[in-house]
């Protein structure tokens, strides 16, 4: 759209000045502060960052210069006439010692606290996510720990590659049913309270038409076959639910879609997003181990919903077509097994049967 240039600033007395980071963008201003500070290689007063502590997050490249000249041109949408400035363009690097590593380790790694502060909101995700499940243990514990050669051989054979696949406090030896996969492994008593008020609203919907579009056909279905209606099963069934979309989005499309793969709830969201993907340089991704994950979570809190009953039915037709090989192996991974008179409904049966062996893929040659 063309415009009336209203002032030419060649060289305003503040010029505005643009950034070029190594990495990211900036996510937290709370956390950071910025200043001039005298670099000791060149003498001179560069421009840096700081976080909450005083350490230096970013400070200019006096190496790199900005050839030529740049201008910020804004326009005023109401009078349709711009102005142009005259600025400064800076580059951005880290410091020398987050690159050398040469700074005594402390409570947080300097790698983690940049990209934390100043990565991009993946990055700042996948710290927070290790934060969280991260346990502080003391070395008295391990004083008084004998070593027995059978017990070790038994802890390493049930801990093999499929156990990642289960919630965090699943308890295969219990003897109890309700106790093997306690609620609290799936969703905790604060995330289920923030989902209450969502729960009790569709509660007073139920049951709900097969043509209504605010929910997916998996939900529509397995929400009105339920027997036991409570806020926790609503609950349990929206994170299946976020779960089965989770496994129809496109790795392709995981950094596109702006951070919401379950727009319905912030609380199922989040979970997703912390537990679900694996996060690297170039951004998210949905891994072959996290699809199997997923699918074993819907296994579990379809049996917990249903009273220790879950059917093929109520979850292959609503899984892509290449998870349907996957999906009887997986049953054995949760340690459901089919009932007598119907192979096509599973339960869990105590003593529950050990976890299969996990066979490692060999790659295709290409």
């Amino acid at each position: 759209m063309a415009a009336f240039v209203e002032q030419v600033y060649v060289k305003p007395s503040v010029p505005p000045v643009i950034v070029v980071t190594e990495v990211g963008h900036l996510v937290s201003s709370n956390s950071l502060g910025c200043g001039m500070a005298l670099d000791k290689s060149s003498n001179k007063p560069v421009l840096k960052l700081f976080n909450l502590n005083g350490e230096i997050i970013e400070e200019e490249d006096v190496s790199k210069k900005n050839k030529g000249k740049n201008y910020l041109i804004l326009r005023n949408k109401k009078t349709n006439r711009v102005s142009i400035y005259g600025m400064k363009t800076t580059f951005f690097k880290k410091p020398d010692y987050l690159k050398r590593g040469t700074i005594e380790s402390q409570s947080v790694n300097k790698n983690d606290e940049f990209n934390l502060v100043f990565g991009t909101k993946k990055s700042s995700r996948a710290y927070k996510s290790r934060i969280n499940n991260e346990i502080n243990v003391t070395t008295e514990i391990f004083k008084n720990i004998s070593s027995n050669a059978e017990m070790l051989t038994s802890m390493n054979s049930e801990s093999n590659e499929f156990s990642k696949y289960l919630p965090l406090g699943y308890n295969r030896s219990s003897n109890e049913i309700e106790n093997i996969y306690p609620v609290s492994s799936l969703l905790m008593a604060n995330e289920i309270d923030l989902m209450t008020d969502y729960s009790k609203e569709l509660l007073n919907m139920l049951p709900l038409p097969n043509d209504i579009e605010d929910f997916s056909q998996f939900f529509i279905e397995n929400v009105n076959r339920l027997t036991d209606k409570t806020v926790q099963n609503i609950c349990l069934l929206t994170f299946a639910d976020g779960l089965v979309e989770l496994l129809k989005t496109k790795s392709a499309n995981l950094n596109y879609r702006n951070n919401e793969i379950y727009p319905y709830s912030e609380v199922i969201n989040d979970k997703l997003m912390d537990n679900f993907l694996e996060y690297n340089v170039t951004g998210c991704d949905l891994t072959s181990k996290m699809k199997d994950k997923a699918i074993c979570h819907i296994i579990i809190i379809l049996v917990i919903i249903n009273m220790n009953v879950v059917d093929l039915s109520w979850v292959s037709p609503y899984l892509p077509q290449t998870y349907q090989k996957r999906l009887v192996l997986l049953m054995k991974v949760v340690g459901v097994t089919p009932l007598k008179d119907n192979k096509t409904k599973y339960s869990l049966k105590l003593p529950l049967p050990p976890l299969p062996t996990f066979q490692k893929q060999p790659k295709r040659p290409r």
